[in-house]
């Protein structure tokens, strides 16, 4: 459960957004969405994930996971994720991201901070802590959403993004896989497939991102050697002002 909880978290750091991008602007739509969370055919528990803006340029964003049931008498086990940055001559640059995931035997925690005009970001996983280059287009997990959610919608998605994944920079390899349509508790939904996954590691994760809700993703799900050990679906989602 610890593992698999932890697997899907950083999974939906590619998660939502919208629209056009301008300096000073968010390239995503303030919104808060429920998923539902499934392992192996079972219901594991949820997933809210939301996205506020202070209305000058910054940004905050959120994910927490927390299992539901037995699931919660066994496992004890949640997830949350918290991410801050602003958008600077049009481009996503954080400044803030931190994880905490805690079970019934441990804690563990992440935290980065995004230096620009240094050029670095220091990071910290537990009591390992190091100090990264830092060059434009690095994000954390979270704030890969808005990168992704910006490029599709101008369509250019490119081969490839790096993000600072713990505590080492990571390249994740993007594939576009068409379009398939999705019965959703929103409606049937035609989506846009995209996968990413890590060179040399068998664990790929695919997104179904819906055109028609703002690229928001309806379906997330992640594989391992060809069986699938996670997935979320989309039950509600909410615009904020």
């Amino acid at each position: 459960m610890k593992r698999s909880f932890h697997a899907i978290m950083l999974a939906a750091g590619l998660a939502f957004g919208l629209s056009t991008s301008v300096s000073g602007e968010l390239p995503v739509a303030p919104f808060q969405a429920h998923y539902e969370v499934y392992g192996q055919g079972l219901s594991l528990g949820e997933a809210v994930m939301s996205l506020t803006s202070d209305g000058s340029g910054g940004y905050q964003m959120s994910s927490d996971v927390r299992p539901n049931g037995l699931v919660a008498l066994l496992a004890s086990a949640s997830v949350s994720e918290r991410a801050s940055g602003e958008i600077r001559d049009g481009r996503i640059q954080p400044t803030r991201y931190e994880r905490q995931m805690e079970t019934s035997k441990k804690s563990g925690d992440v935290q980065l901070r995004f230096d620009w005009s240094a050029g670095r970001v220091e990071a910290r996983s537990g009591a390992r802590q190091v100090t990264l280059p830092l060059s434009p287009g690095v994000v954390d997990p979270l704030s890969l959403n808005m990168v992704v959610m910006r490029d599709l919608q101008r369509d250019r998605l490119p081969k490839q993004y790096t993000l600072v994944d713990e505590t080492a920079l990571r390249t994740f390899q993007i594939r576009n896989e068409g379009e398939e349509v999705l019965n959703t508790p929103l409606g049937r939904l035609r989506t846009l497939r995209i996968s990413h996954s890590k060179p040399g590691n068998t664990r790929i994760t695919t997104f179904w991102f819906a055109p028609e809700l703002r690229y928001l993703p309806v379906r997330i799900a992640q594989h391992k050697k060809g069986k699938e050990v996670m997935r979320m679906e989309i039950r509600t989602v909410e615009r904020q002002p």
